[in-house]
């Protein structure tokens, strides 16, 4: 079975005036234009846009993680 790779979307215009009502949820920041964020699982329900340097992506279930969800998901301390 073929994996998928990493997806990253490109934040636009319409975008950045969706997505910053909210805000990055992983870090708090509000998103610019440009920047790189990607669908990721996190301490909130379903997924989100996240920076993606906030985020994991695990191989083995194909899809990214906020960091703190993740580490402790998997048992490892900060």
């Amino acid at each position: 079975m073929e994996r998928k790779r990493e997806f990253k979307v490109l934040i636009d215009l319409e975008k950045q005036n969706r997505l910053n009502t909210e805000g990055c949820p992983a870090c708090g920041k509000k998103f610019s234009l440009g920047d790189e964020v990607v669908l990721a699982r996190g301490r909130w329900h379903g997924y989100k846009y996240i920076h993606q340097n906030e985020a994991v992506f695990d191989k083995h279930a194909n899809k990214h993680y906020e960091r703190g969800y993740y580490r402790t998901k998997k048992g490892m301390s900060p």
